[in-house]
C-alpha cells in the first residue's frame, strides 16, 4: 500500500524534528496490515539519515487511543531521538485493537526486511512508557 504521507516540523523536548505523517484506511485485519507495513518501509527508508553511532533501537510505540503508531530511531536510554518520526493513524480503525495483533504484524515484517536486518538496531515495542519497552 502506497500512503500518502506529509512533513511537517515538531518540537518534541528541546530538539526539532521532521515528522512523516500518514493516514491509513479501512478497519481490516489487512488494511491493518498493509498500513503497518508501509510505515515500517518508510521508517527504514529513513534509517540511513537516521542512525548514529549512539542509535541502539527502533522504537515503535502504539497510541490505541489514537490507532496511531509512531516509530523513531532512539539511544540506549530512549530519550535522545533521530530527527525523523514516522507516524501513521489508522482513521477507520476500532480503538480497541489487538495489541498483540499489532506487535506481531511489526514483528513480521522487520524480521523479514532485508533493509532493517542490515542495521544493527534492535527494535523495541512500547504502548506509551519507553522504559517498559518489549524487544521484538
Amino acid at each position: 500500500m502506497t500512503l500518502d504521507w506529509t512533513q511537517k516540523t515538531q518540537t518534541m523536548g528541546d530538539t526539532q524534528h521532521t515528522v512523516h505523517a500518514a493516514a491509513c484506511n479501512g478497519d481490516s485485519e489487512e488494511a491493518v496490515k498493509t498500513g503497518l507495513e508501509a510505515a515500517l518501509e518508510k521508517a527504514v527508508s529513513l534509517l540511513d539519515s537516521n542512525v548514529s553511532d549512539d542509535s541502539r533501537y527502533l522504537l515503535c510505540e502504539w497510541k490505541a487511543d489514537e490507532a496511531t503508531l509512531m516509530i523513531v530511531v532512539s539511544d540506549d536510554d530512549k530519550t535522545s531521538d533521530a530527527a525523523d518520526v514516522v507516524q501513521c493513524r489508522f482513521a477507520d480503525m476500532d480503538k480497541s485493537v489487538d495489541v498483540e495483533l499489532v506487535q506481531f504484524l511489526i514483528r513480521d515484517y522487520l524480521t523479514t526486511c532485508t533493509a532493517f536486518l542490515g542495521w544493527s538496531l534492535l527494535a523495541a515495542f512500547h504502548e506509551g512508557d519507553r522504559q517498559r519497552s518489549r524487544l521484538l
